[in-house]
């Protein structure tokens, strides 16, 4: 996945989430994700996915992985888009939590490229991710719960009791957490 470029993640997004689109995911929301190097930035610095593309690739191969389970456990959604919703865009937030260095709108490859943003508008995690997609696509409950937990039990203790709310309630949200964990560990995306 690191020799992809742009292109080939952009054309691998349009084939996954063909069965959002158009009713969903809009063109608004696309030219969004590509102004703000959805397609490009890294996924972290230092741990999975870190390399340019590395956002996208984790999210892509979260989704496979959330599709997989989906159709193994015949999990129930709300609605039928809910695990490529969730899958694709559970770390939105990562948008602009890294800046290319150098000249604005340049298209760079090498993870020394990058350096992290240290004036994001919105700061958090599964917050954020929700806030940012809540602009373009209405989210069900379910999917909210799902985003904004899917970091299960890394997420700060005092949080644990609300995030064990939200598995009983909306069962998905534990099986959005594993499918998280199977791309950034198992497939080391």
């Amino acid at each position: 996945m690191k020799n992809f470029t742009v292109i080939d993640r952009t054309n691998q997004f349009y084939d996954i989430m063909d069965v959002c689109m158009p009713h969903l995911i809009i063109e608004e929301f696309i030219n969004y994700l590509d102004d703000n190097n959805f397609f490009e930035a890294p996924a972290s610095l230092k741990y999975h996915g870190a390399y340019s593309g590395g956002l996208f690739d984790h999210s892509f191969t979260m989704t496979k992985c959330l599709l997989s389970l989906t159709k193994r456990l015949e999990l129930k959604w709300s609605r039928e888009e809910s695990p490529y919703i969730v899958g694709m865009f559970h770390d939105l937030c990562k948008v602009d939590n890294y800046k290319i260095v150098g000249k604005p709108g340049s298209r760079i490859s090498d993870i020394k490229s990058w350096n992290h943003n240290d004036s994001p508008l919105l700061t958090g995690h599964g917050e954020k991710s929700v806030i940012i997609l809540q602009q373009y696509i209405k989210l069900t409950e379910e999917e909210i719960m799902c985003i904004r937990w899917h970091m299960g039990a890394f997420d700060d203790k005092e949080n644990w009791v609300a995030y064990g709310r939200a598995v009983n309630k909306y069962p998905n949200v534990l099986y959005t957490h594993t499918a998280d964990m199977m791309a950034a560990h198992i497939f080391k995306v």
